[in-house]
């Protein structure tokens, strides 16, 4: 796993808002404290810069609510109310995701089968073909290439390579000429008599 390394360097919280701790001796990007020399990962530097947010929140909070005229229990109550409210109104992350995965496999199927229709796969036979087709998908071949190779080598999805047999007799409406299908049906009879 690669870690992120950051060379940070840590000043001691002061009150005063001023510089921190740091002096103002002329090297100002070397830090002359003894532990400048540390080395963090992002993960731990995201975790210093996320308690210190929620350090000057709570401070700003409860400031705010005692200039409004509240005392201590007060304002930990009206602190308790803005968390809970704040909580209450964060949305629900992992379900839109869930929500937008779910869109985006029906947006996804819609357009397969929109490829499989134009290419002539019946409707009866689109869940099976669709099916097929998508255990061809891969890194290298998208489901148009994958449908082609596979209706490819069986045409019998697309309509393409089937037979129409007409089993009536020639002469219901078929005119005193007959068909192409009466033909070769006379023919069969006759190769069977001999």
């Amino acid at each position: 796993m690669l870690k992120n390394v950051m060379n940070l360097h840590l000043f001691e919280e002061s009150g005063d808002g001023g510089n921190g701790g740091q002096t103002n001796s002329g090297d100002h990007g070397n830090g002359s404290q003894g532990n400048a020399g540390a080395t963090y990962t992002y993960q731990q530097a995201e975790e210093i810069a996320t308690a210190r947010a929620h350090r000057a929140e709570q401070a700003a909070l409860k400031s705010f609510f005692q200039q409004q005229g509240m005392n201590d229990t007060e304002v930990q109550q009206a602190i308790a109310d803005y968390k809970a409210n704040k909580e209450k109104n964060q949305p629900n992350v992992s379900e839109i995701e869930k929500e937008r995965d779910t869109y985006k496999q029906q947006i996804e199927q819609m357009k397969n089968e929109k490829v499989l229709t134009a290419k002539g796969v019946k409707t009866e036979d689109l869940d099976y073909v669709m099916f097929k087709v998508t255990k061809l998908v891969d890194d290298k071949t998208n489901f148009e290439k994958a449908a082609e190779r596979f209706l490819k080598d069986n045409p019998k999805y697309t309509g393409a390579g089937t037979y129409r047999i007409d089993t009536s007799s020639g002469s219901e409406g078929k005119g005193s000429g007959g068909s192409l299908n009466s033909s070769i049906n006379d023919a069969i009879r006759q190769a069977a008599r001999r």
